[in-house]
């Protein structure tokens, strides 16, 4: 996606990593504030959300922990993008080949 502008670090909500292992109350809001700050297009493919076409849009959490809501482990996908990069993508795991996708860059994520 050429034109993805990521968001600044004071437009950031005050996320953080809940002391549950589930996903937070607070969920709801958080999940649809970061597809605002996408501007309800996947941050990979950039696809808008269009249910209609299977393109609903989702909140994807990097580390595979749901109660870690840090900005910078949420990002907003389509669920064919959600699939492919949570079978793919680990932070902790530095890529080899290839640059990183301008979503991971913009969290200084490798």
């Amino acid at each position: 996606m050429d034109n993805y502008i990521a968001p600044t670090v004071t437009d950031l909500p005050d996320f953080i990593v809940y002391p549950t292992d589930d996903y937070p109350p607070e969920w709801g809001v958080i999940a649809a504030t970061i597809k605002r700050m996408a501007f309800w297009r996947c941050e990979n493919c950039g696809h808008v959300h269009d249910v209609a076409n299977g393109r609903v849009l989702t909140v994807h959490h990097l580390n595979m922990l749901k109660n870690d809501c840090r900005w910078q482990n949420l990002v907003a996908l389509c669920q064919r993008c959600h699939l492919r990069i949570q079978a793919t993508y680990n932070p902790t795991r530095p890529r080899l080949i290839g640059s990183p996708p301008k979503w991971a860059a913009a969290r200084n994520l490798p």
